[in-house]
């Protein structure tokens, strides 16, 4: 007894012990995908093994995708961090992952490889793989050296403990359901003395970590990467601020998404013990590189958040967008490189902006004052902008940025924002009579205005915040609202609201003005999700004063109050002027001459279009109705027959007649898709046969006899002519006829399940037949020849009765087909001879394949050899038993 117990204890332990799952792997062990022993690291946090993605198809059927991954082994749902085969997954085969003969790990099944490590190692007898806790996969030898880590080759997650270097790279799934590689990589590349965390999207910048930022998270994220960069140091120079605090990296993970997102996750086991992202860029379009192109501004809040900079114009005509790219800016005013002397400098100026997050900036210097680091940019050339901080350094200086290549988009209302000042030329934004001077990045062009010494005061519904640079509309009721984008060459600007309600009537009173006296006119009060556009009317003549007058508005006088254009000139409100009437005139005449003989261009190219339809259609209707007429006109003169194929030898029989309708070759070509390859159902020796569709959905057989059918007119003739006399439910019938030039097609009823040999011949099909179905196969062929031999009006000899003439419908009723070598036999004649022997090899009878000579017998004989092919499932001319015996019909005979 007490051996018992311990054998039964032993045996216990032992199946235990091999039930546990394991962290390591050895050569001649392997995971494959129906084993549910994956590898599980010793603290139980990750697991690998094989997983599955369905194939995106139709909808009719799921095909799974297989990949070997890493995963974290008890959170769900499933969240993969690495993947071995991410672009070579295993379809309909069963893959393993093994440590290979040469020592390399691979994903493999009996046919091929999916993935290798390609390392070149000698021998796999002394590897060992082994899943650690932090994720890491990892392949040593003997003495326990790593020969090959999953942290050195990551996918599109960095974990807690990997090292960020300059050949490490995350690219994204193709999409959220398909590892495969996509079009993202987040990767370090090196910038001169430095080094910088970047995505590109295929070749071309996605986005760049800001370095003279100062978010908590970045700078978390930074802590993570930072092992093997210079990012430390480099924050330590420029950002003494930032100080550095402890952050619990467990369960944590950096992903490269597929949408184009560098993520950061934590696993939130506080409450809600699910994935959680903390932390993303870009975070908006306007955190994408240079979305809206040199020289603009890109505001996140804003329905259309690009913009040109005061002093600049859309680098395109129009709205200078691509797609739904902005196309970026350039000045309005060309700006040689400034020297130091004050008349150049006085031509030029700064806007100044806040809240501004810019780029990496070309030159990075101590300044004590903004005043010198002004003067710096000033006199350097070329230079576009610069930025003065004094939180980057000490109390005594601080730092002065200057960007002097082209100045790449400018990113506005950044909490962690800077102030920002740009260069242009003085003319190009400082307020006039006729405009106010720009308001952070906002133009504001006339007659808008912002204050009683600029613009219209009939258009003095502006705010302009000098310290935010923001610009605001006073609507009828008295609130304002925040512009959110101003176009010039529309008329039209857009506001903010947050009232979910104004789209319907009764709250869009609020808002409106009172048309009669306001200049505004809201014209979409659903313009976007929060904002309304409104449209300004064009402005009238500006006011003037007494002492004043008119010297800012050449050619006009000032008439109370109002600076009215000169005699010969007239207001023109788009050009903001006065023009001659003559040269407006001029103009407009020109521009209705051009107009006219466009309308009268477009008038006779349409009449001429018009009569080309209208000539087409009578064409058409013509020919419809002579085929109608044709159609409906009896076929029952071989005369007609004659007139149509231009044979002479057909022989004017009154009792002979065309009794089934005549089709036009346009119906038959449409039917049959220009007689396209997908149509087509076979190839014989008389040519191809289609399946054509006619209108009401009916599906017809159609012969077209080839030029060189062994099939001629006489044989054409002789099934259009007999084939319309014989009726029988084991006959097929002929639906109608085309002859066209050289073109001499048949109609036929539609057999779905095609000809007898298809079934008796086929090893798949054949079973399809019980013995049951081929008896009445055979007695259906023998009604239709007993049909044709004794009860139809006339006796008719087939002379070509063999498998592939026997056709078979949707219902398996045998029908028999191709009366072109058929003879009709009158009276009481039953023989006839013929110098032109006709037929296929291995259905003839003897006296006809010799001497020419046939009967009913003949046919008899073809039946005979069809029903010993439909029981054997053998070909007559095709059954080799040995040498002595050539066909089925011997081997019958001979046994």
């Amino acid at each position: 007894m007490k051996t018992f117990l311990l054998f039964s204890l032993l045996f216990w332990l032992l199946y235990f012990k091999l039930c546990s799952a394991r962290d390591t792997l050895i050569f001649g062990q392997n995971i494959s995908q129906d084993n549910s022993e994956n590898l599980v690291s010793i603290g139980k946090k990750f697991q690998l093994g094989f997983f599955s993605l369905p194939i995106e198809s139709d909808g009719s059927t799921t095909t799974l995708k297989k990949y070997l991954g890493i995963w974290y082994n008890s959170l769900e749902p499933q969240t993969v961090v690495w993947v071995a085969n991410r672009n070579k997954p295993i379809v309909d085969s069963n893959g393993v992952f093994q440590i290979s003969q040469d020592g390399n790990l691979v994903v493999a099944d009996a046919s091929q490889s999916y993935w290798s490590t390609e390392l070149k190692v000698s021998s796999s007898r002394n590897c060992v793989v082994k899943l650690l806790d932090s994720g890491n996969l990892v392949l040593m030898d003997d003495d326990h050296r790593y020969l090959w880590q999953s942290f050195q080759h990551p996918t599109d997650t960095f974990l807690p403990g990997m090292k960020m270097d300059i050949n490490l790279t995350l690219s994204s799934w193709k999409n959220e359901h398909d590892p495969e590689s996509g079009s993202f990589i987040f990767k370090q590349a090196q910038r001169g003395d430095y080094s910088d965390f970047i995505i590109n999207n295929r070749s071309q910048l996605y986005w760049s970590f800001d370095g003279h930022n100062s978010d908590k998270m970045l700078h978390i994220i930074l802590s993570l990467l930072e092992d093997a960069t210079s990012y430390s140091s480099y924050n330590r120079l420029f950002n003494k601020t930032i100080k550095q605090e402890t952050f619990n990296y467990n369960k944590s993970r950096l992903l490269m998404n597929s949408s184009g997102e560098i993520q950061f996750w934590k696993w939130d086991e506080s409450i809600q013990f699910q994935w959680v992202k903390v932390w993303c860029r870009p975070s908006d379009k306007c955190d994408i590189n240079n979305y809206c192109g040199n020289f603009s501004s890109c505001n996140k809040n804003n329905w259309k958040p690009c913009k040109c900079l005061p002093g600049f114009r859309p680098r395109l005509s129009g709205h200078n967008y691509v797609g739904e790219r902005f196309q970026g800016c350039v000045r309005k005013s060309s700006t040689p490189c400034v020297s130091a002397s004050a008349t150049t400098n006085n031509n030029m100026t700064f806007f100044n902006l806040t809240k501004i997050k810019a780029g990496k900036p070309d030159i990075g210097f101590l300044s004590e004052t903004e005043g010198s680091c002004q003067s710096q940019c000033l006199n350097m050339c070329p230079c576009n902008a610069y930025s003065y901080n004094s939180s980057y350094y000490d109390r005594s200086y601080s730092i002065c940025w200057i960007w002097t290549r082209q100045l790449p988009m400018l990113q506005e209302e950044q909490d962690d924002g800077q102030d920002f000042s740009v260069l242009v030329k003085r003319s190009d934004i400082e307020s006039t009579a006729k405009s106010c001077g720009p308001c952070g990045t906002y133009i504001i062009p006339y007659p808008l205005s912002t204050g009683p010494t600029c613009g219209d005061p009939m258009y003095n519904k502006f705010n302009c915040n000098s310290l935010t640079g923001q610009v605001s509309f006073m609507m009828q009721d008295g609130k304002s609202y925040r512009v959110t984008s101003i176009e010039e060459v529309d008329r039209k600007f857009y506001i903010k609201t947050n009232d979910s309600d104004r789209c319907d009537d009764s709250s869009s009173n609020s808002y409106q003005d009172d048309k009669t006296s306001s200049p505004f006119i809201v014209t979409n009060w659903c313009s976007t999700q929060d904002e309304i556009e409104l449209n300004w009317t064009p402005a009238p003549e500006p006011l003037c004063d007494k002492y004043f007058g008119c010297k800012n508005w050449s050619h006009s006088t000032c008439i109370a109050n109002r600076c009215h254009c000169d005699s010969k000139y007239s207001w023109n409100a788009s050009s903001l002027s006065c023009i001659q009437e003559s040269s407006r005139n001029h103009s407009t005449n020109r521009s209705r001459m051009i107009l006219g003989i466009i309308c009268i261009a477009i008038i006779i190219l349409t009449c001429i279009g018009v009569l080309a339809y209208v000539r087409r259609n009578k064409i058409a209707n013509r020919l419809d109705k002579v085929s109608v007429r044709i159609q409906e006109s009896l076929y029952d003169s071989e005369k007609h027959v004659k007139d149509l194929i231009g044979l002479g030898s057909l022989e004017e029989n009154e009792g002979e007649s065309i009794e089934v309708p005549y089709y036009t070759f346009r119906s038959i070509r449409a039917a049959t898709n220009n007689f396209s390859d997908s149509n087509k159902l076979g190839q014989g020796g008389y040519g191809p046969v289609y399946k054509g569709r006619f209108p009401g959905g009916q599906d017809i057989a159609i012969k077209r006899l080839s030029s060189v059918s062994t099939q001629g007119l006489q044989e054409f003739k002789n099934e259009v002519v007999l084939i319309a006399k014989l009726q029988h439910r084991n006959l097929v019938r002929l639906r109608g006829y085309c002859i066209k030039g050289d073109e001499k097609i048949l109609l036929y009823e539609y057999m779905s399940n095609k000809s007898l040999d298809s079934f008796i011949f086929d090893r798949t099909r054949t079973v399809l037949l019980d013995w049951k179905l081929r008896f009445d196969i055979i007695i259906g062929i023998a009604r239709g020849m007993l049909y044709l031999h004794q009860d139809s009006r006339l006796r008719v000899i087939h002379r070509d009765l063999k498998a592939s003439n026997i056709l078979l419908d949707e219902d398996m009723i045998p029908k028999i087909s191709d009366f072109g070598l058929a003879k009709i036999f009158g009276g009481k004649e039953t023989e006839a001879s013929t110098e032109r022997v006709v037929g296929t090899y291995g259905y003839m009878a003897p006296e006809y394949a010799l001497d020419g000579l046939f009967s009913v017998k003949s046919d008899i004989f073809s039946f005979g050899i069809i029903l010993l092919e439909i029981l054997s499932g053998k070909k007559n001319t095709g059954f080799y038993r040995s040498q002595e015996i050539a066909s089925l019909l011997s081997y019958v005979c001979f046994f």
